[in-house]
């Protein structure tokens, strides 16, 4: 098979709606994670990796799940856990598509925030 059919082939066609490494990615992208002292809100960075609609998309994804780490934590018991390791908690069931990656990027930005 040459790379030709692998072209036209309708089955390697991305679709528009973003898969779980699309997320993942669109979260180090967006955070900065591994590159920036400090988190940042790169959504031009999305537009440039995904297009504008994708980017769109994955920036609003990304802005809910980081709404839903603000959520109170359910937990009542007192525990030796950070704040950000409990969230992260509450998020990974709800969420399986994160990947550890995407879920540090995460848990990086949160705890940024509490400072």
């Amino acid at each position: 098979m040459g790379k030709a059919l692998l072209k036209e082939s309708p089955v390697f066609v991305m679709s528009p709606a973003a898969t779980g490494d699309d997320i993942n990615d669109a979260l180090v992208i967006y955070t900065g994670f591994g590159k920036s002292p400090f988190p940042r809100a790169r959504g031009n960075d999305l537009v440039t990796r995904y297009g504008a609609d994708q980017g769109a998309d994955l920036k609003s994804r990304i802005l809910s799940l980081m709404e839903e780490l603000g959520q109170p934590i359910l937990d009542e018991k007192r525990s030796k856990k950070s704040v950000t390791e409990r969230a992260i908690e509450q998020l990974r069931p709800r969420h399986p598509e994160l990947s550890e990656t995407g879920l540090k990027a995460l848990a990086w930005t949160f705890s940024f925030g509490l400072r």
